[in-house]
């Protein structure tokens, strides 16, 4: 269910650090935005160059003087070094992973990172070696949401303040080099990750609004073109079908006469949320006009067939203090199709076809279904 996009409230710091902590992170923006597909292959890249660098990183401290003395110390250096070489190898040869995925390796990283620079003895190195939290820091700013960020910043800090507690018992370096390294560090680890996450979010959250809706969180006009267009290019690579879908509520104007608008905002939000959860995360879904939403959805004909056919109960079978029902008009695009290889006026001319049958199923007496065939 997608939710509708919250205006910053302004002028109040707890405020805004509230909403940044309770925002709803989109883990799949990397994958669903056509901005960042470019940029997937380079980031994969250096994440997994990344993974080798502290593989090669850890070997290095495995065989070297200062190895762990025991031999559980071994062994779990020998682990870290076999996983950073696995992910290392999932990162270039798997697609960009979704939230699980991400969440999976920001663990990965901070707790590799924290036996490593817990397991070398000499405790002035360990402090140099904290910095790297620095680097897994950012990984999170860009990747997890603010939560999980916190807890990165807990884990790294208290980490750190660990290693640098041993370092000051160990009397290697002078108390006021020690406390100099701490604030950078502090710095560099705990407040930088934070302010950057902020500002990223801040910095997202005006993005998503110029292309979504404020009511109900789909996209609007602008964001739908892009999106449609990246369905499009995956539906012809994939050789799947797409379906055009034009839902629009009847007798809309009726609810906001008799009820009000506030109540017609609830029902056009109710039928977002509904058409979002029947059509599943293979749809992109717009709002188009005040109660109109245009839905494109790529995938073999019987499931396309058996979605679109669904969509009225999906959207009215329900004992609402409203009732509404809505007219449907599907204009689908078969394989065999010659239509797509007309590219952006293929898509504009399905969208105005599936808008023709819309009409036609209103005609009709709306709550129900027209579907043709380009």
């Amino acid at each position: 269910m997608r939710t509708p996009v919250h205006l910053p409230t302004g002028g109040n710091s707890w405020n805004l650090l509230n909403e940044w902590y309770h925002e709803e992170h989109d883990y799949e923006w990397m994958k669903r935005h056509r901005s960042s597909r470019a940029i997937q292959p380079l980031c994969r890249a250096l994440l997994g160059i990344m993974s080798m660098i502290f593989g090669l990183t850890a070997l290095v401290k495995l065989v070297g003087p200062d190895a762990p003395p025991t031999t559980l110390g071994k062994y779990l250096g020998a682990i870290v070094v076999a996983s950073c070489f696995v992910i290392a190898g999932l990162w270039f040869t798997r697609p960009f992973p979704g939230q699980r995925g991400l969440i999976a390796f920001a663990i990965f990283a901070d707790i590799g990172l924290a036996g490593a620079v817990l397991m070398v003895t000499d405790r002035d190195s360990a402090t140099f070696g904290c910095i790297a939290f620095a680097v897994s820091g950012t990984y999170a700013t860009l990747f997890v949401s603010a939560k999980w960020l916190l807890g990165h910043v807990a884990w790294a800090t208290g980490v750190s303040i660990i290693v640098f507690v041993l370092a000051f018992g160990a009397g290697t370096v002078d108390h006021s080099t020690l406390l100099a390294r701490a604030l950078v560090l502090f710095a560099a680890v705990t407040l930088l990750p934070i302010f950057s996450h902020l500002t990223w979010r801040m910095m997202y959250r005006d993005a998503r609004e110029s292309d979504h809706d404020p009511l109900t969180g789909l996209f609007n006009r602008r964001g739908l073109d892009a999106a449609v267009t990246v369905l499009f290019d995956q539906a012809r690579d994939d050789a799947w079908c797409l379906a055009f879908i034009v839902v629009d509520i009847d007798k809309f104007k009726l609810v906001n006469d008799v009820h009000g608008h506030p109540a017609g905002d609830r029902v056009i939000q109710r039928t977002a949320n509904r058409l979002s959860a029947h059509l599943g995360q293979r749809a992109v879904v717009g709002r188009v006009g005040g109660e109109e939403y245009l839905a494109v959805i790529s995938g073999p004909p019987e499931m396309i067939i058996t979605l679109t056919e669904g969509i009225v109960p999906a959207l009215s079978d329900y004992p609402d203090p409203i009732r509404t029902t809505v007219s449907v008009g599907v204009a689908i695009m078969p394989t065999e199709s010659k239509a797509w290889t007309g590219g952006s006026s293929a898509i504009s001319v399905a969208s105005n076809v599936a808008d023709s049958m819309m009409y036609q199923a209103k005609a009709a007496g709306g709550n129900g279904v027209r579907t043709t065939s380009i």
